[in-house]
């Protein structure tokens, strides 16, 4: 089981849904679990009217509407189920008592995402250095991936970041993986969310591109099976 947390103040909805897309898409098992301050995923993927926990959705399943990850496995164990079924599980994290401190610990991959909001920035600044500070007591420095979404401004270079995030004890793994932003793919993340659907096809290429980068900057895939992946998530239909 491969465990991903993605950490940060900002909306990253639609780039974990594209992401646990192209992993079904694999023929692997997700999990995408919804620790969100709004709980937004509903809206996302429907069942408005009944109280949701576990639903399928897009060919992987989605968890939302729990307190924190003890009271999730709980649940999945209710079911006679349990996180270990999965080949993935996302965490989508911006409460920071959701996931205890040895699943940070131990996580396959830590995720920091950032919009360029000043707000995002300053806040999610201290947010990430009181999350160091709760989950590795011991002073050890996680490594962790940095992404940026929904970047439609090109002035905005990697040193403009550093000033907010390289004083935190963290050892940044590569460069930031940048996700480009326009009125085409806000567009289809509005369309998606109206029609509860996950479409690829129509995002623009610098999306798709740098999409896989980050796929790629997770797993130990090549470039080839990570192409092959998107373009059978862009076939599927749901």
């Amino acid at each position: 089981m491969n465990t991903w947390i993605f950490a940060g103040q900002c909306d990253k909805s639609e780039t974990l849904l594209y992401i646990s897309k192209m992993l079904v898409s694999g023929n692997h098992s997700v999990l995408l679990i919804d620790a969100t301050e709004k709980r937004k995923y509903p809206f996302y993927i429907g069942h408005l009217d009944e109280k949701l926990l576990l639903t399928e959705f897009a060919g992987f399943d989605v968890a939302t509407g729990f307190d924190d990850a003890h009271r999730l496995e709980a649940h999945l164990q209710s079911l006679g189920s349990s996180l270990e079924k999965y080949d993935y599980v996302i965490y989508d994290v911006e409460l920071h008592n959701f996931c205890p401190s040895e699943l940070w610990r131990e996580a396959s991959a830590l995720v920091w995402v950032t919009d360029y909001e000043i707000w995002t920035l300053e806040q999610g600044s201290r947010w990430l250095k009181d999350a160091i500070e709760r989950h590795f007591p011991d002073g050890k420095n996680p490594e962790m991936v940095k992404v940026v979404v929904r970047a439609v401004d090109e002035w905005f270079g990697i040193s403009y970041l550093d000033g907010y995030f390289n004083n935190l004890p963290v050892c940044w793994k590569d460069e930031p993986v940048i996700i480009p932003w326009n009125e085409l793919d806000m567009s289809l993340k509005l369309q998606n969310e109206h029609i509860k659907r996950v479409h690829m096809k129509p995002l623009t290429r610098r999306y798709k591109r740098n999409l896989c980068q980050l796929v790629q900057t997770l797993t130990d895939w090549n470039q080839k099976q990570i192409n092959r992946l998107l373009r059978v998530a862009e076939r599927r239909r749901a």
